[in-house]
């Protein structure tokens, strides 16, 4: 696979870069940057829903509030 100066410095600066093979569309990043989005743990339900009841607090708040 050849890639373009601009995708090569994309992917040196640690971004993505769209290529499609064959058909089919993907993504390339370099090896440390995936690693590192792998470890992320998606949130829980539980925190989820505390960050929900958070918001809706600090909405309410906003509408309490005299203008």
């Amino acid at each position: 696979m050849n890639l373009t100066p601009q995708q090569l410095q994309a992917l040196e600066k640690g971004e993505p870069v769209n290529v499609v093979v064959g058909r089919t569309r993907c993504v390339l990043v370099r090896e440390d940057v995936y690693r590192d989005e792998a470890e992320y743990d998606a949130p829980t339900e539980e925190e989820i829903d505390l960050l929900a009841c958070h918001a809706a607090d600090l909405i309410q708040d906003d509408l309490d509030e005299p203008l």
